[in-house]
């Protein structure tokens, strides 16, 4: 019989799926289980998309070395290389952070495929496609070439069949609330149906439903409550289908990211349709997070959680969103853009026992390392330095990888 505690993990997302995997490959006899709301891979996570960027260009040091592992995964690892293509990016800036970025791959002596040229001198070199593109505000434009973007939920889905192949146990319930023992520890979950699901440790990876989660397992223990140190935000994505005309050159442009106001956005090239009957699909996501502030009558609080609706109403964005998205395809693509109509929009929710997330819609690309983190963390075994920075008490000043993506816009106001 294994002298390994046994681990339940809620949520199937990235931080969950690394995590149990992680655990099952240093602890081959543990009982790891893995508890999400649907099926693999649930569509409601912010983990599932269409596809998502990998790069490591980071005004921070640190999480730019931290990304610069997981990149190293993704292009040389069996699991993770056949959903990773290396485009290239390039973000059209108005401010020093391409210059901040390429000194600090100077500093951890990397050598990149990387440069920062003009707005004219980038057009003369990268073609047509950006013929349209609004550079009136622009200062410059960071290009790396080795950079690029990895087809999501494909990815995660292999990533969860590994685990389950290495003996991670899934299943598909909702949860209703967390458990806890007279000592008041916690002791698993109910969901539900009824069932109780218990382990010696449990790990919430509950994204942007943490907030509520904790509230309605615990209303009276303060200790246990958010208290703004997680805000539950959303960003609007959008798909866009054309045809093989117009729809091949996306297939060979880089990421692009325009970070001036009011675009604000990026569009992300997807792999080439299988057949000549389906149309070339192209993501465009607002660089920019939204929140939703409800009142929790129970616990007295006010927080930011995913709309009750079904499905989260992921599908269905108000208006004020869509304008927000087209102000990115307009942008970007300029007049021809504005032709170009959206086939498809989702909103993308992101955010003893332990807390495994709040991956501010950068923590995606670190699906190969993230749980190697999680489980140092378990085992008492994280580098303090990095066991502050993650504190779920740590001061407020720093350490998330993007301050400007903090949620300050009510969806409701838009």
């Amino acid at each position: 019989m294994s002298s390994q505690p046994s681990y339940l993990i809620i949520g199937a997302g990235v931080f969950s799926v690394s995590t149990a995997y992680h655990l099952i490959k240093k602890y081959p006899e543990a009982s790891v289980h893995l508890v999400d709301r649907t099926p693999y891979p649930c569509q409601l996570a912010a983990s599932w998309d269409w596809n998502k960027v990998v790069r490591a260009d980071y005004g921070d040091l640190f999480y730019m070395e931290k990304a610069l592992e997981a990149i190293q995964l993704w292009r040389e690892d069996p699991l993770f290389k056949p959903f990773y293509y290396q485009s290239g990016i390039i973000k059209i800036n108005n401010s020093d952070l391409g210059r901040n970025t390429l000194e600090n791959y100077k500093k951890l002596g990397v050598k990149v495929n990387a440069k920062i040229v003009s707005p004219d001198r980038f057009k003369e070199e990268y073609g047509s496609f950006f013929e349209h593109t609004d550079f009136s505000e622009a200062k410059d434009v960071f290009v790396n070439e080795d950079s690029g973007w990895a087809e999501a939920a494909k990815a995660l889905t292999a990533y969860t069949d590994a685990a389950i192949n290495s003996g991670v146990k899934y299943t598909a319930k909702e949860i209703d609330v967390l458990t806890f023992g007279t000592d008041g520890g916690c002791t698993g979950v109910l969901t539900k149906d009824g069932t109780n699901i218990t382990a010696d440790r449990i790990v919430l990876a509950t994204g942007a439903g943490t907030a509520k989660l904790l509230a309605d397992s615990a209303p009276s223990r303060k200790e246990l409550q958010v208290n703004g140190r997680l805000v539950a935000g959303a960003v609007i994505t959008g798909i866009v289908n054309l045809d093989p005309k117009n729809g091949q050159q996306y297939t060979k442009t880089p990421v692009t990211v325009h970070g001036v106001p009011p675009t604000r956005g990026e569009v992300m090239p997807l792999t080439a349709p299988l057949s000549e009957k389906e149309p070339y699909t192209v993501k465009f996501c607002r660089d920019e997070a939204y929140k939703n502030t409800i009142k929790h009558e129970a616990s007295g609080q006010e927080f930011s959680s995913p709309p009750s609706e079904p499905n989260q109403a992921q599908r269905r964005p108000n208006e004020g969103l869509k304008k927000r998205l087209d102000l990115v395809k307009d942008g970007i693509l300029g007049e021809p853009g504005k032709e170009v109509k959206f086939d498809e929009y989702r909103v993308c929710w992101d955010a003893g026992l332990y807390l495994a997330t709040g991956g501010s819609f950068h923590g995606w690309k670190f699906m190969p390392t993230i749980g190697r983190y999680v489980v140092a963390m378990l085992d008492g075994t994280l580098d303090p330095s990095l066991a502050k920075r993650w504190a779920w008490d740590r001061e407020n000043n720093g350490g998330g990888a993007h301050s400007h993506l903090l949620p300050n816009i009510e969806m409701r106001d838009l």
